[in-house]
C-alpha cells in the first residue's frame, strides 16, 4: 500500500479479531501508528506483532470499552505516547444475543448491547474530539449492521446499530467545522460472531445470497475501505454510510 496515513495515529477498538483486526492491519499498512484496544491482551499482542513484523508501529491497550475510566485511559495513553490522535475506529460490540426475539432477550443482554455499542461509541468519540480538533481534524469510522434492513429477530441489536449510525450523522454535521469527519460502515465479514450465529448449512446459504459469492475478508474488504475513509483521499466524505457487503442487501 502507499503510506497514505504515515504520521497519523489511530485507535481501533475490537482490534483483536474480525473486522477490528482487519482495520488495525490495514491502517498500519498505510503507515498509521495503531493503538489496538480490546478486552483480551493475547489477541491484541498477536495483531501488534503482525504489524511490527511488517515494519509498522502498534501499541496494545487492553480495555473494556464499557468502562468510562478505561475509555478515557485509552485516549489519554494514546496522546501521551504519540502526541496526537487522528483516527478512531469503533469496531467493538458485545456479541451477546445478536439474534434474539424481543420477548427473549434479557435485561442484562440489552444493557450490555447498548453499553458496548452506542454508549461506548459516543463516549470515545467525545473523548477523542478535542485531540482531533487540536491536530487540525480527524476521521471517525463507526460500525453498523445490515440487521437494520431486516430487524425482526434482531430487534435490540438492530436498534443499537441504528443509534450508532444516527450518532455518526449528527457528529458529521456538528463537528465538521472542526475538521472531523464521521462515517459508518456496514460490513458482511468473516468473524467469530458470524461463526457463532450460523451453522455450516446456514453459512453456505448466507454466502450463496451474496452476489459477489463470498463473505468479506477482514483486512482486504473491510480494513482497506476503512483506511480509505481515514485518509485524505476521502477528505470530502463525511456523514455517509458505506455498505461493504458484496451487494448482498441490494439483492434482498
Amino acid at each position: 500500500m502507499d503510506g497514505r496515513l504515515t504520521g497519523r495515529v489511530a485507535i481501533v477498538t475490537g482490534a483483536g479479531q474480525g473486522a477490528g483486526r482487519g482495520c488495525a492491519l490495514a491502517l498500519a499498512a498505510e503507515g498509521a501508528s495503531v493503538v489496538c484496544v480490546g478486552r483480551t491482551r493475547a489477541p491484541l499482542e498477536s495483531v501488534a506483532a503482525q504489524i511490527a513484523a511488517a515494519g509498522g508501529t502498534a501499541r496494545v491497550s487492553p480495555a473494556d470499552v464499557t468502562g468510562a475510566a478505561a475509555r478515557l485511559a485509552v485516549v489519554d495513553d494514546t496522546v501521551a505516547a504519540f502526541g496526537r490522535l487522528d483516527v478512531l475506529v469503533n469496531a467493538a460490540q458485545a456479541p451477546a444475543m445478536r439474534a434474539a426475539d424481543l420477548l427473549d432477550v434479557t435485561d442484562a443482554e440489552i444493557a450490555e448491547l447498548w453499553t458496548s455499542g452506542p454508549v461506548a461509541t459516543l463516549a470515545l468519540m467525545r473523548a477523542c474530539h478535542p485531540h482531533m480538533k487540536a491536530a487540525g481534524g480527524g476521521s471517525i469510522v463507526n460500525f453498523a449492521s445490515g440487521a437494520l434492513r431486516r430487524p425482526a429477530h434482531y430487534g435490540v441489536y438492530a436498534g443499537v446499530k441504528a443509534a450508532i449510525e444516527t450518532i455518526g450523522v449528527a457528529a458529521a454535521v456538528e463537528w465538521g467545522p472542526d475538521g472531523i469527519r464521521t462515517n459508518t460502515v456496514v460490513p458482511i465479514v468473516e468473524s467469530p460472531s458470524l461463526d457463532l450465529d450460523l451453522t455450516a448449512e446456514q453459512r453456505e446459504r448466507y454466502r450463496a445470497g451474496i452476489p459477489l459469492g463470498r463473505i468479506g475478508r477482514p483486512e482486504e474488504d473491510v480494513g482497506r475501505a476503512v483506511a480509505f475513509l481515514a485518509g485524505d483521499d476521502a477528505a470530502y466524505v463525511s456523514g455517509n454510510t458505506l455498505r461493504l457487503d458484496g451487494a448482498a442487501w441490494s439483492a434482498r
